[in-house]
């Protein structure tokens, strides 16, 4: 009797390792897609200085290849803080998938701008029925103004 109780009990281990395991995995995998994600929404913003349909058509074709989903978002704040800055919201609602732009004007009164990016990582937990939605951020690089002086925004 005493050897039945003791497999059992190291079954039990061996199951709920093997679980804690692939829920481990499932969220690095995600975290991982959801930084993959916005990387590439910070080098468009970078490569076409500044959120703008050139900008917009590229992150929505690379999102679709991607596979990222999660459909519309409504988390996004209207305004967000960040090192004494506050960002103006510039995308609330995609029609195919949730991120969240911010535009940071003159970033510490210089005469450059900066953009910060909001994703999502998705954990789907099916024992318990719900959907994980973890923030994942990004600030682009500084994207300075080339012009005569004047400072303006980009188009939006």
């Amino acid at each position: 009797m005493k050897q039945s109780i003791g497999t059992t009990f190291m079954l039990n281990i061996i199951i709920i390792f093997i679980i804690l395991v692939f829920a481990f995995l499932a969220a690095t995998l995600s975290y991982a897609k959801a930084f993959r994600v916005n990387s590439k929404i910070v080098n468009y913003l970078e490569i076409f200085e500044g959120y703008n349909d050139l900008s917009k058509r590229q992150i929505d074709r690379t999102l679709k290849n991607l596979g990222y989903g999660g459909g519309t978002t409504n988390t996004c704040q209207k305004t967000r803080t960040l090192n004494d800055l506050t960002g103006q919201l510039i995308t609330l609602e995609n029609e195919n998938f949730a991120y969240c732009i911010y535009y940071f004007p003159n970033d510490g009164g210089s005469r450059y701008y900066s953009y910060g990016v909001f994703t999502y990582m998705y954990l789907e937990l099916p024992i318990i029925g719900r959907t994980l939605k973890l923030p994942v951020f990004t600030k682009t690089n500084r994207i300075y103004y080339f012009n005569d002086g004047s400072s303006q925004k980009m188009s939006r």
